[in-house]
Formats: structure tokens, C-alpha cells, sequence
């Protein structure tokens, strides 16, 4: 029978598969339930930074920008998940499971998160989530300057902390090669692709825009995991779009550390987890692959440009899958 489990982070899990951060892990019965359909992590549901300012008692005014944000936190918007109450939830947790509890910060800034990164390791997290908003749309901002918006937060909660840390990236972000790249040079332990943040629609009848939540895309994290496994110096994780089994396959074919799943889970329960790690399971078994890391990155760009000697890493595969493609 396969072996299934993996390491995350430097983190043991008996299976690739992690519940994402969302309200299906807001609580310590939550993250029990979790643990019993076969989960081998969960990422908690984030904090925002302006939960922190709020309950801290902050002058917010260095911190302009979100009025918006911090008139709704007042309004006791999301203030049931305060910063003391997610350590509540974690250390009650950790007396009822032995999966790994992994916290998610949403930041926006380096002044705050290393004090209550601390926070958080202290009352017994297994590693740390930064979850940073960061979109591109100012035209007089380079991308180097969204690369060092993410290291400068990065690189002072990994200061304060000795769990591993991952960031969480958007899609829509700088050269995402170069900057994880930067991360893991600064010891970022693994980054996690992708945070789908808001989309946009517009209604043509009142001529008004409005957000909706974002929505996974398989064909993105596939092409990005591929992109950057076994080509940098930490852990890729991959978020967003799976609906099987074979979806899982395919993420941990282009090089997937492990797999994080939210909107699955809310479609058809957590019991569909053990649907999904029967398939990894079967599938192994049938290509005869007896641990994960024997077919980790077995579809990777990394691997696959070795069918390109001489034309220039990834590029070669992009440029030959392109022309195959739109020369049909």
C-alpha cells in the first residue's frame, strides 16, 4: 500500500491533503472534525491586521489606508476571531489533535506581526501563514517594490519566531520566479499558491461594479507549481481549484509539497477527503510510485527541460508547448 505522508515546512504530515484557511477551522471542534476525516493539516481561518489594532488598543493612524476596514472591524464585522481568540482556539486544539495547526495572518504591514507571530507560536501553533495583501494597480510602483513590501514583512516575523514560516501570493503579483526566489533566500521554509483574492463583476443595468469572492484556478497553480518546483529553495504548496482526486495527482505530479482545499470542502463536506486520498491512493498503487516523493515534480518544468538541452530552462518548454499549441 502507498506511503502518502510528506513533510511540510520541516512539518510531518501523514497525508499531502490541508484544509485551507476558512471557516470550516474557526473553532477547536472544527479542527477536530478536520482531523478525524483524515485532513493531514489545517490552516487556520486568518486574522486581519486591523482585528489587531482594534483589540490592541492601537493608534490606528499610522496605519491609514483602511478606514473602511477598521469602521467594519468596530462594528464587530469579524471580531468574534480576535487575535486572543484564535490563541484560545489553538491551544484548546492542540489537546485534541496531533495534525498540524498552521495560523494565517492577513498583514499589511511589518509593525505588528512580529509580536503577535510570538503570540501565536506561544500558544502552540506549528507554523505560520502570511497571508498579504499586496495588489499591483499603482502605475508609479515597480514590481520590486511589492517584492520588498512582501520580504521587509517576512523577514521581521521570522525575526520573532522559530516555527516555519510560508507566504501566500496572488497571482497578480511581480515576477513570481524572482520573488520566491527572494523568500526562500531569506528563509522563507514554503510559499503557497495562490490567494484568490476578490474578482470583479459589472452590473450594465445600474451601471454599478461588485466584488465576489475569488475562485480557484487549477490550470494556474499547475502551470506556476511546475514553474517552480525543485528551482527554489523552499517547500511550493499549491491553493485553489481542486475538484477530484486527479486533480491532487496532478498538483503533486507538477510538484506539489502538498495541496490546500477550501471550496470543495464546502460543496460536498469533509468526508470527500477520503474520496480524494483513495484516488492518490489507487493511483500510485496501479503506476507503482510507493511514496509521494517517487512521483513529486515527475511533471515539473524542472524535470521536463531536460528534453530541451541547450535551449534555455523553462523558456524552451513554454516556447515549444506554444508553438504545438497555436500552430496546430
Amino acid at each position: 500500500m502507498p506511503d502518502l505522508s510528506t513533510d511540510y515546512m520541516g512539518l510531518k504530515l501523514k497525508n499531502p491533503l490541508i484544509v485551507s484557511s476558512c471557516d470550516l477551522v474557526k473553532t477547536p471542534e472544527d479542527i477536530e472534525k478536520c482531523a478525524v476525516a483524515g485532513a493531514g493539516a489545517v490552516v487556520l481561518k486568518s486574522i486581519f491586521e486591523e482585528q489587531f489594532i482594534i483589540e490592541a488598543d492601537i493608534d490606528n493612524s499610522a496605519f491609514s489606508g483602511y478606514p473602511e476596514a477598521l469602521d467594519y472591524m468596530q462594528s464587530g464585522g469579524l471580531m468574534e476571531y480576535a487575535p486572543n481568540a484564535m490563541c484560545d482556539v489553538i491551544t484548546e486544539a492542540k489537546k485534541r489533535v496531533d495534525i498540524p495547526i498552521i495560523a494565517s495572518i492577513n498583514c499589511q504591514t511589518d509593525k505588528l506581526w512580529p509580536s503577535f507571530a510570538q503570540q501565536v507560536q506561544d500558544a502552540g501553533a506549528d507554523g505560520l501563514e502570511l497571508n498579504i495583501y499586496a495588489m499591483p494597480f499603482e502605475i508609479g510602483k515597480p514590481g520590486t517594490f511589492f517584492e520588498d513590501h512582501h520580504l521587509k514583512i517576512m523577514r521581521e516575523v521570522k525575526k520573532s519566531v522559530s516555527v516555519p514560516v510560508s507566504v501566500k501570493l496572488t497571482p497578480e503579483i511581480t515576477s513570481l520566479p524572482h520573488l520566491v526566489h527572494r523568500l526562500a533566500d531569506e528563509g522563507c521554509e514554503a510559499v503557497v499558491l495562490f490567494n484568490w483574492f476578490m474578482r470583479v463583476d459589472i452590473n450594465i443595468e445600474k451601471l454599478t461594479t461588485r466584488s465576489l469572492k475569488g475562485a480557484g484556478d487549477l490550470s494556474t497553480c499547475i502551470k506556476w507549481v511546475a514553474l517552480l518546483a525543485d528551482r527554489v529553495a523552499c517547500d511550493i504548496a499549491s491553493s485553489g481549484g481542486v475538484r477530484n482526486g486527479e486533480d491532487v495527482v496532478k498538483l503533486l505530479l507538477a510538484g506539489a509539497q502538498i495541496v490546500q482545499i477550501c471550496s470543495l470542502f464546502y460543496q460536498k463536506g469533509l468526508s470527500v477527503i477520503s474520496e480524494l486520498l483513495n484516488t492518490v491512493d489507487r493511483w500510485m498503487a496501479d503506476k507503482k510510485f510507493p511514496v509521494l516523493d517517487d512521483l513529486r515534480g515527475e511533471l515539473s518544468f524542472k524535470k521536463q527541460e531536460l528534453q530541451f538541452t541547450g535551449l534555455g530552462e523553462s523558456g524552451a518548454y513554454f516556447r515549444n508547448q506554444y508553438l504545438k499549441t497555436y500552430t496546430k
